[in-house]
């Protein structure tokens, strides 16, 4: 049996909104869906709410039946530390219901969260419900809200507190192949701020084909929307 190929980008602002378009058409071409992460503000000075362009070009994503996850409120707020990797229900709480409520304000409402970086404390995971999530994605996988389900999937990524180095990007294209052959899902991302290095937006798609190649059944996140 095989699983699934999930593919998705992160850290999408003005500055990197133009490499992520590039990626997408390249992988929209060999037929394989990627999931766009967004949040309504990022290293403290970007904000989507003032990017009309950023807005518009998701939106249009959005329309053509692109997913969107919400991938935290201010990525930077923490500094180094992902944002809701050690947060309590309360603060969880408070932190989604500002991004949630920013988000509705300019016309987003997606039904999918993911924490920067992956990392979801147990206190953000227990208030996701409240605000009509449907999924989180961790990195220990993919959680139906709904039902309690786990389905067990770790992410492997370039970029976002990972590293893009070389020697790093061959051990996930290896990972990725070999878990695909296993029939593992698998999931793959890359931070947007990685893709004007064209070696890394190689490596990711040559991560992407190899896993697909595998046996690995390309989809999106929105596959789990509705689930069984």
């Amino acid at each position: 049996m095989h699983g699934q190929l999930l593919v998705s980008i992160s850290s999408i602002f003005a500055d990197t909104r133009g490499p992520a378009a590039n990626l997408l058409r390249s992988l929209d071409g060999e037929g394989i869906p990627v999931s766009l992460l967004i949040a309504p503000h990022i290293d403290g000075h970007w904000h989507l709410a003032k990017d009309a362009s950023t807005r518009d070009w998701l939106k249009d994503e959005e329309a053509a039946g692109r997913v969107l996850i919400l991938n935290g409120f201010d990525r930077a707020v923490q500094g180094r530390r992902a944002e809701f990797a050690n947060l309590d229900s309360h603060e969880a709480r408070l932190r989604l219901r500002g991004a949630t409520r920013q988000m509705a304000q300019i016309g987003f409402n997606p039904r999918i969260f993911a924490p920067p970086r992956w990392r979801m404390s147990p206190g953000t995971l227990e208030v996701l419900p409240e605000f009509e999530f449907d999924l989180a994605a961790s990195t220990r996988g993919i959680h139906e809200l709904a039902t309690d389900t786990l389905h067990q999937a770790r992410n492997l990524s370039f970029g976002e507190g990972f590293g893009a180095a070389k020697w790093w990007r061959r051990n996930i294209i290896h990972a990725a192949e070999r878990s695909a052959a296993r029939g593992n899902t698998v999931r793959l991302s890359v931070s947007g701020r990685n893709l004007d290095d064209k070696k890394v937006a190689h490596d990711f798609c040559k991560a992407v084909e190899r896993a697909a190649s595998a046996g690995a059944v390309p989809a999106d996140y929105g596959v789990y929307l509705n689930h069984g």
